[in-house]
């Protein structure tokens, strides 16, 4: 298929050697691009531990495009493969293409497809594959490949003797916008010749497989969806087994030559999910019956039924985030095995934004597993005292319970000095239960803190952090604790292209067997060569004493990787003279180096191009959400004016020149957009306090109100006349009186989101104010101070616009 669409491709676009030269002249070059990379390990230790002295692995990509088609190439080599004195029936070194041409995608080589978990998933195999995805509502993929070489047994227990085997797929899905429907077949068969000799001692049969699947969704309302899948599998365990006329069970064994040693099993997984109002929930069942397995998996579970539920929810303005899961599992589903266990999990994970410095995270999760032995007749009939101990060793309970917190304190954001805590607490409990009874060492615990303190200095580029761990285990009737400190520091050097660092811990272990001690240093250091060439060293040295032993192992790892990115090859296919050839040369040599492509990367941004096409996108920065509001404020719009204006005048000079004025820029910008999201948490903060304010006086205010008015009644009802004076002051008070129920409308369903996209009148509030507030912060003006200010212009912005 895939020769057969560039065939068409080369005749519909009539692609030869004199229309190609044309059409990369008008802009639609070659391009090349890809990565190597080279990794090699040294390990030396005074103990022998098996591990190869010496190990390199080589990796690669290349992607050659050309008009509409693409052809991504990969590869993977290294030596580990050759260290065995054993055989496997699979490879190390990999080799494999990827070629995509429009909506077509192929994969030829070593490679790898997933359909679906109870069909073909992630199963590595040489042949080939192609996924086809054209607009409309089709998707179609298909494989065909080996999945297994021949392996002969060597008489090594080690070696994984198996037939050759070979296996082929399709899946096609149809999509609508509320519902979609697919199907998935997989066939294996091993060659049964081969091997030459059969390691029947092993268990290694020749074996066949056929899978069939179906699953859909439907979207009942936007929020609403429903999914399920529904897999058949056959598989015969040993293709020697005499065929029968049996039709089998399931649609896999509707379909498939059954045999003697033939078998049948199903898989069924439904559930649906539901959005709503920030929150979600889901349930999901699952069953598998016992023996289902498929050849286009490695690992495969079977014997079970589940159902999960989940949920997530965000609270407070989404400054906590909770995710609340629980599950139900049972085995043991046909009632063959010597003992069920039926399985709940319960897990809930939250995390809290306390302030811009303050954040919370923490988890629990229960796991409860139930096994019930059965009692063997013979037992029940020999023993006197069936109640006693047969039921005691038929319940047996485990109970594992995990809890984990963290807690991250930004100390200090300062331009010159950071400063960041961080506390972490884990605790494992884990206990076994005989007849509802924990005994003496069936239990055990795990206790571990870690606490780290980071120093950070932005402008010399360096951080160090220092770190205590310590933990302490209780497993069965033996006691364990273990501490030490960590030291790191990190520095970057040139312009940080190279960053080095280097640390050290020490680990003190006791426990009944005695004490142990281990010492490692570790350095490392990488280097950025013309953002193309990427150095990696990294060293650790391992030390450990106990009484009895004295360890020493180092470990060198380096390793070297390289971008490349050619773009816009030009060839000349008009076989033009060569005097007309140079003379084009010599006038492209003489072009304006304003036409220079250049590139560079700052944080998350990625700038291409000329140098006045460069700048026309960072100024334009100014204008995306990210930094809403910035140019509001007089005194930075001044100076980013006369950084703009220098940033123009520079664009003439070389590259790194233009590169420097170019990051001036962009660092005077992202400096003063930490001030709009101080600005955002700042008003929000005394929107709050106003609102608890007014709510407080709202109802010494309606008494005022309701006192005025029936002060003028009783002079009416007494016939008195009413001054104008009077007149003015019950004005003033239903003014008044409105203005504040109009000032908490307004408040009434405010977020933080309508802050930060300046909803409504917030926007003419942030014109007036945020030069303002830009001027306290940079004086270091206290938090309270600014909201009391902020407050007070608040009520006074409301008020006003009241009575608009």
């Amino acid at each position: 298929m895939l020769f057969l669409a560039m065939t068409t491709v080369g005749f519909s676009q009539n692609v030869d050697l004199e229309n190609i030269g044309g059409f990369i002249g008008r802009g639609k070059p070659l391009k090349i691009s890809g990565a190597v990379s080279a990794n090699s390990i040294f390990y030396d230790s005074n103990q022998s531990s098996g591990r190869a002295p010496f190990t390199y692995y080589l990796q690669g990509s290349l992607n050659v495009s050309f008009m509409a088609l693409s052809m991504p190439v990969s590869y993977s080599y290294s030596n580990q493969g050759a260290n065995l004195d054993y055989q496997v029936p699979y490879k190390f070194n990999r080799l494999s293409l990827h070629p995509k041409y429009k909506w077509i995608q192929a994969h030829i080589g070593d490679a790898n497809m997933s359909f679906s978990p109870y069909t073909l998933s992630g199963y590595q195999f040489t042949g080939g594959g192609v996924e086809l995805s054209p607009k409309g509502h089709f998707k179609i993929a298909a494989m065909a490949g080996r999945l297994l070489k021949a392996t002969e047994d060597t008489g090594d227990e080690r070696t994984v003797p198996a037939f050759s085997r070979f296996g082929y797929g399709a899946k096609i899905n149809y999509e609508q916008e509320k519902y979609s429907l697919g199907i998935i077949a997989f066939y294996a068969k091993d060659n049964i010749n081969s091997l030459i000799a059969v390691p029947d001692n092993k268990g290694v049969t020749p074996k066949e497989n056929l899978v069939v699947s179906i699953d859909g969704s439907y979207k009942i309302v936007d929020n609403l969806k429903i999914k399920a899948e529904y897999a058949s599998t056959a598989i015969t365990q040993d293709l020697r087994a005499a065929p029968t006329a049996t039709t089998g069970t399931g649609i896999a064994g509707k379909l498939f030559n059954n045999r003697a040693s033939t078998e049948h099993y199903a898989a069924l997984k439904a559930g649906f999910d539901y959005n709503f109002k920030g929150s979600s929930l889901g349930v999901t069942y699952e069953r598998i019956d016992p023996g289902y397995t498929t050849l286009g998996a490695y690992f495969f579970n079977n014997d079970f039924e589940n159902i999960t539920l989940n949920t997530t929810t965000q609270l407070f303005q989404n400054k906590l985030n909770l995710a609340f899961n629980v599950g139900y599992q049972k085995d043991d589903l046909e009632n063959q095995k010597e003992q069920g266990t039926h399985r709940t999990v319960g897990s809930i994970n939250a995390t809290f934004n306390a302030t811009q410095k303050l954040m919370l995270t923490g988890s629990y999760s229960n796991f409860s597993s139930y096994t019930n032995t059965k009692v063997n007749q013979f037992d029940v009939i020999n023993n006197t005292n069936i109640m006693g101990t047969i039921s005691d060793q038929m319940d047996f309970k485990q109970i594992s319970q995990n809890a984990n917190l963290n807690v991250n304190y930004s100390i200090s954001k300062k331009e010159t000095v950071q400063k960041n805590l961080n506390i972490n607490y884990s605790l494992t409990d884990v206990a076994n239960a005989q007849g509802g009874i924990v005994r003496i060492g069936d239990a055990s615990t795990f206790h571990n803190m870690n606490t780290s303190y980071t120093l950070g200095f932005p402008k010399k580029n360096t951080n160090i952090t220092a770190a205590l761990n310590g933990t302490v285990n209780t497993i069965g009737r033996e006691n364990a604790t273990t501490w030490g400190p960590t030291v790191n520091v990190n520095k970057k050097f040139f312009d940080k292209k190279l960053n080095t660092g280097l640390s050290s811990s020490y680990n003190s272990s006791q426990g009944k067997s005695g004490s142990t001690a281990v010492t490692n240093f570790r350095a490392n250091a990488s280097y950025i060569y013309k953002q193309k060439h990427n150095f990696n060293l990294s060293a650790i040295q391992l030390f450990q004493s106990s009484v009895k032993t004295n360890n020493r192992s180092l470990t060198v790892t380096f390793g070297y990787n390289y971008n490349f990115d050619i773009g816009n090859i030009k060839f000349n296919f008009d076989r033009k003279p060569q005097v007309e050839a140079e003379e084009a040369e010599a006038a492209q040599k003489l072009k304006n180096k304003k036409d220079k492509i250049f590139s560079f990367a700052y944080r998350t941004h990625l700038f291409s191009g000329t140098h006045d096409s460069i700048s026309k996108v960072i100024t334009n920065l100014l204008e995306t959400p990210d930094f809403k509001g910035l140019k509001d404020v007089d005194g930075i719009t001044t100076k980013l004016a006369l950084l703009e204006k220098t940033l123009h005048l520079d664009e003439e000079k070389p590259d790194k020149g233009y590169k420097n004025t170019a990051v001036h820029y962009l660092d005077y910008l992202y400096e003063n957009k930490d001030y709009i999201d101080s600005y955002n948490n700042l008003v929000f903060s005394s929107l709050k306090i106003l609102y608890k304010d007014a709510a407080r006086i709202d109802i010494a205010m309606e008494e005022e109100s309701i006192k005025a008015h029936a002060y003028v009644n009783n002079l009416r009802a007494k016939g008195k006349t009413i001054s104008e004076k009077t007149l003015k002051y019950l004005e003033v008070k239903d003014k008044k009186y409105n203005a504040h129920k109009w000032m908490q409308e307004q408040m009434n369903d405010l977020t933080y989101g309508d802050v930060a996209d300046d909803k409504g009148l917030l926007k003419d509030f942030k014109k007036a104010n945020l030069s303002k507030v830009f001027e306290m912060l940079q004086k270091g003006k206290k938090q309270t101070e600014i909201e009391i200010y902020l407050e007070v212009q608040l009520a006074d912005f409301y008020h006003k616009k009241s009575s608009l």
